[in-house]
């Protein structure tokens, strides 16, 4: 378990998380899924991605990297997790540097996580323990039940448009958000946002997309 958490943390000053949505339920046949369902679709889709056959490989690393890139970009609240990141500040900044700051944020997260997956999630045995109110949405509880180790994974998720989206996970007990908003914090105050900014858009430069 240990390893792993560590192998997280390690995904630079920007980390991740995985923000889930499954599409909307017209009226006409049943009310939308609830947020335990939602969750279970899109990481079924991801197990599906990284293990199809025709996609393993190195060679096919860009392929796969693509599609899950494109499931992180559609399914996640990239503008209420930067905003969360840096909420003790995002009052004080303009409407450009939120801007800024938020489209930045969106392409080191899509990356990181993208490597996250990647790297680390296959073929899982999850089971989910069901789904609580939580603050401004609703609390899925899962646990990834692997051989040597239990992981368990909490996803915080939010409807809109009848969608099912996740804003935050807490992986072992640590907020992604949270995690952000830590590192964030520390570097704000010893050399300000614009120093923030600098040393983000260097870590896009140098990271790269998949």
């Amino acid at each position: 378990m240990r390893r792993f958490i560590l192998n997280v943390k390690l995904i630079a000053a920007v980390l991740m998380t995985f923000a889930m949505v499954v599409p909307s339920v017209s009226k006409a046949s049943a009310e939308a899924p609830g947020a335990q369902p939602a969750v279970k679709a899109v990481l079924d889709r991801a197990m599906e991605i990284q293990t199809k056959p025709e996609l393993q490989g190195d060679a096919n690393r860009k392929d796969r990297a693509r599609l899950i890139r494109q499931l992180i970009s559609e399914s996640f609240l990239a503008e209420e997790m930067a905003r969360e990141s840096i909420a003790e500040n995002w009052d004080k900044l303009s409407a450009k540097q939120r801007s800024e700051f938020s489209s930045v944020f969106k392409d080191l997260f899509q990356d990181s996580y993208t490597r996250m997956v990647l790297n680390f999630m296959q073929k899982e045995t999850i089971e989910y323990k069901g789904e609580s109110p939580s603050s401004g949405g609703v609390q899925v509880r899962t646990v990834i039940m692997r051989a040597a180790e239990h992981i368990p994974v909490d996803y915080k998720m939010e409807r809109k448009n009848n969608n099912w989206f996740i804003r935050d996970v807490d992986i072992d007990g640590v907020s992604i958000v949270g995690a952000y908003k830590d590192k964030f914090r520390v570097v704000i105050k010893k050399d300000s946002f614009d120093g923030l900014m600098k040393s983000m858009k260097l870590q896009k430069q140098a990271s790269g997309a998949e």
